[in-house]
């Protein structure tokens, strides 16, 4: 799902790295798990095998300088103070004309192509498809449109399933186990009128998709 979001937002416009990890909190929600240890690592990968994305450098924020912390006669603020300044010295960054560089990240060719495949993927789980949604404008209609109807048909099966498998005493079951089953049949029947109402959209004007508000499982993507 990493490499969907990322692939995806950088075929949007070229960004640097904590602007990315910024639009891939708001994209994936609050509760995602990308951080930066694991976001600049999957772009060197992405950068490295099969040149997905490229990296320049460009210039950005003036370089910090080393303050000098006036002695305040506390021996552990002066402790502190002594340690900022050596971690400064031991993380030089690369200042071009006075500014520090940071690296400006932008998709190739080679990822467009590899963007595409992701999209039209029939894997994933119910979070990787809200992505594919999100950039699913990239797309051809009649591949877009197979995607929904894929979906739409997988949500049917769970639906089915979901209906056969309730217990012939679910009135008397457990009323917080009874209340999270309703809360997931709400989740996935609220999904299935956001598809259909994408896929209405599609048949009404396929250049120009309506893109309904609704949002399945109650305004977050899972």
């Amino acid at each position: 799902m990493l490499e969907l979001a990322v692939l995806g937002l950088l075929n949007d416009s070229g960004l640097h790295g904590y602007e990315l990890k910024k639009r891939l909190t708001e994209l994936l929600g609050p509760w995602s798990s990308v951080s930066f240890g694991s976001l600049y690592p999957a772009l060197a990968r992405l950068e490295r095998d099969g040149e997905l994305i490229a990296a320049e450098s460009g210039a950005s924020a003036p370089a910090p300088v080393a303050e000098l912390t006036p002695m305040s006669g506390s021996l552990g603020a002066e402790l502190a103070a002594y340690r900022n300044r050596a971690d400064t010295r031991r993380t030089p960054a690369r200042v071009v004309g006075g500014r520090r560089a940071k690296k400006v990240y932008a998709i190739t060719d080679a990822g467009r192509e590899r963007l595409a495949v992701l999209l039209d993927d029939a894997g994933g789980d119910d979070r990787t498809f809200a992505v594919r949604v999100g950039f699913c404008g990239h797309l051809d209609p009649e591949v877009r449109l197979a995607l929904f109807h894929r979906r739409r048909a997988e949500i049917l099966v769970r639906l089915a399933e979901r209906a056969s498998n309730q217990p012939a005493t679910a009135g008397s079951a457990d009323p917080y186990r009874r209340s999270m089953r309703e809360f997931h049949d709400d989740r996935l029947q609220r999904e299935l009128a956001w598809l259909d109402q994408l896929i209405a959209g599609e048949h009404a004007d396929p250049d120009s998709p309506h893109v309904p508000d609704l949002i399945p499982n109650g305004g977050s993507p899972s």
